[in-house]
């Protein structure tokens, strides 16, 4: 055990391995950021009301008018029903999808859809 804390110091006092760590953590920290705020995101009733296959109807809203990278995101999750301003619509979306969806940082809310 010795010989392992004594190499771990001695690799501490490298540069490298000082940058590779506050990366790590960089990373590890903007991870748990995401999954954090992504629990605000979705609204009660999301789910609700599933199809034969499972899947469900969202309204994704946005703080800005969605363009072409936001819509080709959007649809890895579900079909593309329309647009109303700042509002995509989505259906035959399943629950991963809205897990996924809520991790994204430039998603503001996501509610039941029609």
């Amino acid at each position: 055990m010795k010989g392992l804390s004594s190499l771990l110091r001695r690799a501490w006092r490298t540069p490298t391995a000082r940058r590779m760590a506050i990366v790590l953590l960089l990373v590890v920290g903007y991870q748990a950021w995401l999954g954090i705020q992504a629990a605000g995101k979705v609204a009660s009733g999301v789910g609700d009301q599933r199809d034969v296959r499972g899947r469900f109807a969202v309204n994704v809203e946005l703080d800005f008018a969605p363009e072409r990278y936001h819509i080709l995101e959007l649809q890895k999750h579900g079909r593309i029903a329309g647009t109303d301003g700042n509002t995509v619509r989505l259906r035959s979306v399943s629950k991963a999808g809205v897990n996924a969806l809520a991790r994204e940082y430039w998603i503001e809310r996501i509610a039941p859809g029609r």
